[in-house]
């Protein structure tokens, strides 16, 4: 009996499993579509997710960056960070950009015109002989870095190779410490930099990227660039006149020791290796006469924060919430 039993149940498992079938082709097909829309909704929604979070996070360093600033005069008695980085070479060169130098991003070099400081005149309520000079010895900023070459400049070689002559090779060396960044610090921390105090002469890099692009303000005719120089023309009235300063690590702004110094120096990440890698900080120092030059302004003023593509905050926002290209 008990193997007679047995053998009901086996028949019985035989014939339920001769009753079932796998998946047809056609259904086999159907899953497949149906995953392979699922896979594409995703791709969409996350499309550009890495470009979007990273301009998210530029957006809070340029508001950081922005309220240290402020902050950092606040609590130093009306006094600005000094010793930005010019962004520009301190031997020959004068202009961003210069063979073996370290490039600024294209969209900042063109943004980016050179002025002489002596062509802002003194004016308003300035004494007579005062200066822009004065203006923002006043507020705190009398020191720019800039980066000297090896030769003729004793000292100046972080490395021994003489490099600081070919800004471009020394970072491109994968055998030193040095890295495009950091090039205005001191050749002890792994640079190619050094002081270059503010005088009526010194060479300075101004914004001409456009006013209302800084400002929100609309305007008739704009300053423009001629070749590398800013050109102010007598068509240009009343427009602040913006000197531009790259806010890397030798600023007193990152001086842990200084009251309000901020603990880090932040990083834009999309140039190139041997870009520029820091934000530029554009102070007004003058303002267009309409005879084809500019006035001192009665107390310098920081204006705005652009990131290492020249893009204001409100542009960097657009990159954000998907309003405009990222990069």
């Amino acid at each position: 009996m008990y193997n007679a039993l047995i053998a009901k149940l086996r028949n019985r498992a035989k014939r339920l499993a001769g009753n079932q079938s796998g998946f047809t082709l056609l259904e086999l097909l159907v899953v497949v579509a149906i995953l392979a829309a699922i896979a594409g909704t995703a791709v969409v929604a996350l499309q550009d997710t890495d470009a979007r979070a990273s301009a998210a996070a530029h957006v809070a360093m340029m508001d950081e960056l922005d309220k240290g600033i402020r902050e950092f005069r606040v609590l130093n008695k009306n006094r600005y960070p000094d010793r930005f980085d010019s962004i520009m070479d301190g031997g020959a060169g004068s202009t961003v950009g210069d063979t073996g130098a370290v490039q600024v991003s294209t969209a900042v070099h063109d943004a980016l015109g050179t002025l002489t400081l002596s062509t802002i005149t003194s004016a308003g309520e300035a004494a007579a002989g005062d200066t822009v000079v004065e203006r923002l010895s006043d507020i705190g900023i009398t020191t720019l870095r800039v980066t000297y070459p090896t030769t003729g400049n004793a000292g100046h070689d972080p490395d021994g190779s003489g490099d600081c002559d070919n800004l471009a090779a020394l970072v491109a060396d994968r055998g030193n410490a040095v890295v495009a960044g950091n090039i205005f610090l001191s050749p002890a921390a792994n640079g190619c930099g050094g002081d270059h105090p503010i005088g009526n002469a010194t060479t300075v890099l101004a914004w001409g990227g456009g006013t209302e692009r800084i400002t929100g303000q609309q305007v008739t005719n704009d300053i423009a660039l001629s070749g590398a120089a800013l050109d102010i023309s007598t068509a240009d009235n009343g427009l602040p006149v913006m000197m531009a300063v790259g806010l890397g690590p030798s600023s007193t702004l990152f001086d842990k020791t200084q009251l309000g110094g901020m603990t880090s120096v932040p990083v834009y990440r999309h140039v190139q290796s041997n870009e520029y890698n820091r934000f530029t900080a554009l102070f007004r120092i003058g303002t267009t006469d309409g005879a084809g030059g500019a006035t001192a302004v009665d107390q310098v003023l920081l204006v705005a924060i652009v990131d290492g593509a020249g893009d204001t905050k409100e542009e960097e926002l657009g990159e954000w919430d998907g309003t405009r290209n990222t990069i």
